[in-house]
């Protein structure tokens, strides 16, 4: 089992769901869930997003970047991530080209987000949190750290 599919299954297990439930309550195929719960599939950046908000959840713990989950933080909503990285980007003086060139990411994959016609997979958002020294809550705009 991957990270991933370990701290789903823990943070179910925790609050009592299986995956008929979960399924659900978050309103979507249980099918996904037993693929995610599995680590057979990898969950995309909205279903990511929908799991850390149901759940109260780190988004850095759940793709195992952090050991803990963090249910007790008040999250702050979630921002477009082109404007998000756009701003992240800024404040940290980082470039695009220095993201291109230090975590090998296409130029049509930067340009992708920064134009909101795409999202970063789980790996991508790993990368842009190492390359920008911050937690994946951050870039997401949930914390201010």
């Amino acid at each position: 089992m991957s990270n991933l599919s370990e701290q789903h299954t823990e943070l179910m297990n925790e609050d009592g769901y299986t995956q008929n439930s979960l399924a659900q309550a978050m309103k979507t195929p249980r099918a996904k869930i037993s693929l995610y719960k599995t680590g057979k599939s990898v969950p995309n950046f909205k279903y990511l997003v929908a799991f850390v908000e149901f759940f109260n959840c780190s988004a850095d713990y759940l793709i195992g970047l952090s050991d803990y989950p963090k249910r007790e933080l008040l999250y702050k909503p979630i921002q477009p991530f082109n404007i998000r990285l756009r701003q992240i980007l800024a404040l940290k003086g980082k470039s695009q080209k220095a993201l291109h060139e230090t975590k090998h990411i296409s130029w049509n994959t930067i340009h992708g987000w920064l134009t909101a016609t795409s999202l970063p997979s789980i790996e991508n958002l790993k990368k842009l949190a190492d390359f920008l020294e911050c937690s994946v809550d951050f870039i997401l705009g949930r914390t201010d750290y």
